[in-house]
């Protein structure tokens, strides 16, 4: 290859979620003509955990042209308004991060500005209660968001995937490769 010719193979060395979403991407984004190879080897094991992510992942898999009913339907996947974290700042503490803002602005003044002060002069709860992802996530709940309100993204379990959500115009994976 001379400088300033067009790539035409990309290869990925390493499966798992980082190894495959780098090539769905690239496979999606390059141009015609270029192909992706990813070698993932079956020596090390794929780590079986429940994928953490974060609201972008809907921008992801929607620049990927996946269908978001059919991803979770194929990956036994379910919403997910927030992340908690238990024994966070001490054993028996919980600390639930949702997905979107705290109440609303008044007159300009930020929520949490109003919150601070009536919260120091002991007459409002948690800020947990003024977001509608941590309310519903505690009971439970999930309506189809409305963007202005809140945030959700997906959990889903990478090994349950048995036919592809997507499939890319130009890659291949190469399995049980062996280094030589």
């Amino acid at each position: 290859m001379t400088l300033g010719s067009p790539v035409r193979r990309i290869v990925i060395v390493g499966g798992g979620t980082a190894g495959w979403m780098a090539a769905a991407a690239l496979a999606r984004l390059i141009p015609t003509g270029a192909s992706v190879t990813l070698i993932e080897s079956d020596t090390i094991g794929t780590v079986g955990v429940g994928e953490a992510t974060i609201p972008p992942i809907r921008a992801f898999n929607a620049m990927l042209g996946i269908d978001e009913a059919a991803f979770l339907a194929a990956t036994a996947g379910s919403f997910k308004l927030g992340i908690e974290f238990v024994d966070w700042g001490a054993i028996g503490e919980r600390y639930l991060h949702p997905f979107g803002g705290f109440g609303f602005d008044i007159e300009g003044v930020r929520f949490q500005q109003h919150w601070r002060r009536r919260r120091a002069a002991g007459v409002v709860e948690d800020i947990d209660a003024y977001s509608l992802c941590a309310v519903a996530a505690r009971a439970g709940r999930f309506a189809p968001p409305r963007p202005t309100l809140h945030r959700y993204c997906h959990r889903w379990r990478m090994p349950i995937i048995s036919t592809p959500v997507f499939t890319p115009n130009s890659s291949e994976v190469v399995r049980n490769a062996t280094a030589s």
